[in-house]
């Protein structure tokens, strides 16, 4: 275990886990705030949305980041081997005209107006991945950093958070009068949140811009302890938190997979227990819902096949499809049908409740899962691969079953299958000849462009499977030539997790791949020096 010091103490945690957001000081120098703040209202006026490039362009956002009550925070929620996703984006909140800053807001406003020039997104939203989607976790297996380089009042429009929506697959708008809004928000605060929590930019009554910078960040490892300081006892609700919501047997839940305590089994419940807990799953209630989901996997193997006579259900309905999206009046993308309804999202795509019951049961649910993988229909496929990685190392035996779905005409049940293998963490080897096959030979079945900006399934499947190898228990020293095989991908997603992969050390061990991963880096580095043939800062 690293040194503690900066860590997050139990009762930041537990709120964590309640509200999925925490407001943290990030104790960097304010003349490196006023620094990062001059060099994007430069390159905002003059040039363009430096998007994934942000950190090559402000290199002092690294100052941020590496900053230790920064680090501790992450380490304490993600555990020590969390790495820094890709993708990264500066948000831009310009000033309304003068004759329109006398608005009365009161903060929950779903799209207030927005400054022209504006790159943030006014309306509450649950933020989609990218490239493409992942599952909507209850764990945290990835959350967010929002970092505000300048001072930030009310009425220059922080962003707003309703807390306790990271555990809900949509939004109501009766969630919106329980947003949090600081009222004042100084240079160099940072939101950590978890990434499915409901967001949205406030309207800027200022005269100046507001520039917050967002950056994603990814769990490799499941937890073997407590990673923060303090109390790592049974779960205890904190002393204060936001949400609307009490969910308290998903949040004993979190709190006990986060410290690696193992979970009561087969807490006695009679069979009409089992049957209207499986009755409210999917559930328009979350409370109802969320509740049923953990209760389930508390009656354990006396549930499991009623919950999967439930899943079936929704077998044959295609809801392995994207749906359409069109906007509605406020600019949200919405998707045609019933909201509640769970389906495929090349945005982020939340499961069956079903799913998670039986992943959260464990031990007891792997062998009918196995088994059900050979379902025909791919959502069926989608939610029981999920299920497995949920289980975590101790469904490392799924791996060989996961494994032959790698081929599966679609790509969305490769990836989530990948995505199961990653969770799980061990094993891994047995399935590294089929990732080697999906890193470096196209597949025609997987190249359909998606709805979000053309890209590919191909590009996520390969993602995800260097996301799987990361993970994984296999010594990287033993795949450095199919690592740096993957640095010529042609996008930049999939080769930064080839970079991550060569460069991480694992005990000590020699890493020859370490001199091409540099040397790559010295071709492609992004050279700043002169920008429109005028040298910048």
């Amino acid at each position: 275990m690293k040194n503690q010091s900066n860590r997050l103490d139990y009762e930041q945690v537990r709120r964590f886990i309640c509200d999925g957001v925490l407001v943290l000081d990030s104790g960097v120098e304010r003349s490196v705030h006023d620094k990062i703040y001059d060099k994007i209202q430069w390159n905002n006026t003059r040039e363009f949305n430096m998007g994934n490039n942000v950190l090559p362009r402000v290199a002092e956002l690294q100052q941020i980041i590496d900053a230790p009550a920064i680090q501790g925070a992450l380490n304490s929620i993600l555990g020590d081997d969390y790495i820094l996703h890709p993708h990264r984006f500066m948000h831009a909140s310009e000033p309304l005209p003068e004759s329109e800053r006398n608005l009365n807001l009161e903060g929950h406003e779903h799209a207030p107006p927005m400054g022209e020039g504006s790159v943030a997104q006014s309306n509450w939203h649950q933020d989609g991945h990218c490239p493409l989607s992942r599952a909507r976790y209850h764990l945290p297996r990835f959350a967010m950093i929002m970092y505000f380089p300048q001072d930030t009042p009310v009425e220059r429009g922080p962003t707003r958070v309703i807390p306790g929506t990271q555990l809900q697959p949509y939004l109501e708008e009766e969630d919106y009068p329980f947003a949090f809004v600081c009222d004042h928000i100084k240079a160099g605060t940072c939101f950590l949140i978890a990434w499915d929590i409901a967001h949205a930019a406030l309207s800027n009554l200022t005269g100046s811009s507001r520039y917050m910078l967002k950056f994603i960040f990814m769990r490799t490892r499941n937890p073997e302890g407590p990673s923060w300081d303090g109390d790592d006892g049974p779960w205890q609700q904190p002393q204060e938190r936001l949400g609307r919501y009490d969910h308290n047997k998903a949040w004993s839940y979190i709190w006990d997979w986060m410290r690696s305590a193992p979970r009561s089994e087969n807490v006695e419940a009679t069979s009409n227990d089992i049957e209207r807990w499986t009755s409210l799953l999917n559930n328009v209630d979350q409370e109802a819902r969320l509740d049923a989901i953990y209760r389930l996997a508390e009656a354990g193997a006396e549930a499991v096949t009623p919950v999967i006579e439930s899943l079936l259900q929704y077998a044959d309905l295609g809801l392995e499809c994207d749906l359409p999206r069109q906007r509605d009046e406020y600019g949200s993308l919405v998707a045609e049908g019933d909201p509640n309804e769970r389906h495929w999202s090349d945005r982020a795509y939340a499961l069956q409740d079903e799913a998670y019951a039986l992943g959260a049961m464990g031990e007891v649910a792997i062998e009918a899962l196995i088994e059900l993988l050979k379902h025909d229909d791919p959502w069926i496929k989608i939610n029981v691969a999920f299920s497995l990685g949920e289980i975590g190392p101790n469904a490392a035996r799924a791996i060989p079953a996961l494994t032959e779905l790698l081929d599966h005409k679609m790509s969305q049940v490769v990836r989530v299958s990948l995505d199961a293998m990653a969770c799980i963490g061990s094993n891994t080897s047995v399935a590294l000849p089929a990732i080697c096959k999906v890193l470096t030979l196209s597949n025609p079945d997987w190249q359909e462009p998606s709805a979000r900006g053309g890209w590919l399934g191909e590009t996520q499947v390969r993602f995800n499977a260097l996301y799987a190898l990361l993970c994984s228990d296999i010594p990287m020293d033993e795949i450095d030539d199919l690592l740096v095989a993957c640095l010529n991908d042609r996008f930049g997603y999939v080769h930064s997790l080839a970079l991550e992969a060569l460069t991480r050390e694992r005990n000590g061990e020699n890493r020859p791949g370490l001199r091409k991963a540099v040397h790559y880096l010295k071709t492609h580095r992004w050279d700043h020096t002169l920008a429109n043939g005028q040298r910048v800062f």
